[in-house]
């Protein structure tokens, strides 16, 4: 769908202008939200702050004009909003530190774990170095399945693929990861 068609359809039913925006940017919302949320949050917080994303560009939809840019970029920039948003009100609430923007928001160990905190965080960037480093479709499948603990049929959904393709996947993955790992 164009964002004309898009916007036609708004005028003439905006609850099915609704569920064509869902359909269509669903999951670049959702990435967006959990991109900016971070460690800080868990699976509901990022399905809640994609919610009120998508009411929030429904509530700003008649100021969207197909001649002043796109809908991907107009839906873009109030997710990435909003999602800050979300991180900031989280980490208040978990007493977290960093940014946004930051790959990683962790809570700050206490002074007598520093050094083990220290290791840890080098162990966690080595494997996600490792693990970006299979490649697609196989570091997608690794970072649903045990990042963002996805189930093998919701994975399987977001990759366009058969649960039984993304088990297979991910234990060959698995089993290439072991293998850089242990020659190290």
């Amino acid at each position: 769908m164009t964002d004309t068609e898009w916007v036609e359809l708004f005028e003439r039913s905006p609850k099915k202008a609704y569920t064509a925006l869902v359909e269509d940017y669903g999951g670049l919302v959702y990435t967006i939200a959990v991109n900016r949320l971070g460690s800080c949050a868990t699976r509901q917080d990022a399905e809640d702050c994609t919610s009120e994303i998508f009411l929030e560009i429904f509530r700003s939809a008649e100021r969207f004009s197909p001649e002043t840019g796109s809908l991907k970029a107009f839906i873009s920039t109030i997710a990435r909003r909003r999602a800050t948003d979300a991180f900031r009100s989280l980490s208040r609430r978990y007493s977290l530190t960093g940014s946004a923007d930051d790959e990683e928001t962790m809570v700050l160990p206490a002074p007598d774990d520093v050094e083990e905190e220290a290791d840890r965080k080098l162990l966690r960037d080595e494997l996600w170095e490792k693990v970006r480093a299979l490649g697609e479709p196989d570091s997608a499948v690794i970072i649903y399945r045990y990042f963002y603990r996805l189930t093998a049929a919701e994975t399987a959904k977001r990759l366009s693929m058969s649960a039984a393709a993304v088990e297979k996947r991910c234990q060959r993955a698995r089993k290439k990861l072991r293998d850089i790992l242990s020659r190290e």
